[in-house]
């Protein structure tokens, strides 16, 4: 099953609460590019046993602290049994990167466990699980656009058009609390409500127009830690295949709406000449 990358088309982050959480508004899309998770049943009585794989797969947990475990076991208390099974992760998103890769696998292995395992379990109580693994874990669940509020577990869908993207990630990690604490200490907290023009967009051309209008609220303070975000984005506004580009999530992922398939496959292939270093990848975002 594929565990799709998500993108923050725009992020509207406001001041904390006074727990430290931050409500905000973002329209969420998602590509038809990811990660990959199987699980195969195994005999009652025998281990959980998960094994990573893949190009960003090295260095990465597969004990306790990994939300595919973490989702495992919320799991196993929801549905009142212990799991046997062999699970494997082919990370192929880049990690720490803003497009959700740890709670799409999280919502990817929900869903293959009720399949396997409680096949009645109401949507509900699935969506209650992957709220409990991560704050983008229902958005990952269900992997449809929409516009997210709250902190990030309140989703109204939205219908946008099909649009052909290109994805870049200069190759670093980018902490998403330190992202949030760079944001802080800038103090420049602004509206956040812009969602009203994405009820109604019949083109490619009328969300690019809507976008205009919105910010990622994180990336100025994302680039203040990795200023190789800043590169990424210099690079593709000067590129003519590009119709709009901005930073997803806390970052470093960033991305180019192009006008054609075509384009951003051309855009791709530029991009991997002019930034040997970086994760590109042409896809389509829905």
């Amino acid at each position: 099953m594929i565990a799709p990358a998500k993108i923050n088309l725009y992020l509207h982050v406001a001041q904390p609460d006074d727990r430290g959480y931050h409500p905000l508004q973002s329209l969420v899309v998602f590509a038809d590019i990811g990660d990959e998770i199987i699980l195969q049943p195994k005999a009652y009585g025998e281990e959980l046993n998960l094994r990573i794989d893949g190009p960003f797969g090295e260095g990465l947990s597969p004990g306790e602290d990994n939300l595919v475990v973490k989702a495992v076991r919320r799991f196993e208390q929801a549905a009142g049994m212990r799991l046997a099974a062999d699970i494997r992760l082919t990370k192929n998103l880049p990690v720490a990167s803003g497009i959700g890769g740890g709670s799409a696998d999280a919502g990817a292995v929900l869903h293959l466990l009720r399949g396997t395992y409680a096949p009645d379990m109401p949507d509900a109580d699935l969506e209650a699980l992957a709220g409990a693994v991560g704050a983008d874990g229902v958005m990952c669940l269900w992997a449809k656009s929409a516009i997210a509020e709250g902190f990030g577990e309140k989703l109204t869908p939205v219908s946008l058009p099909s649009m052909p993207a290109v994805l870049v990630n200069p190759g670093v990690e980018c902490s998403t609390p330190a992202v949030f604490r760079q944001y802080d200490a800038e103090d420049g907290f602004q509206n956040i409500d812009a969602k009203q023009p994405f009820f109604d967009i019949s083109s490619p051309s009328a969300l690019i127009d809507a976008l205009e209008t919105t910010r990622n609220d994180l990336e100025a303070p994302a680039i203040a830690l990795r200023p190789e975000i800043a590169d990424v984005l210099m690079v593709l506004n000067a590129q003519p295949e590009t119709a709009f580009a901005r930073m997803s999530g806390s970052g470093a992922t960033c991305f180019a709406l192009c006008r054609s398939d075509d384009e951003a496959r051309t855009l791709s292939r530029r991009l991997e000449g002019l930034m040997p270093r970086a994760w590109v990848r042409a896809c389509r975002l829905s």
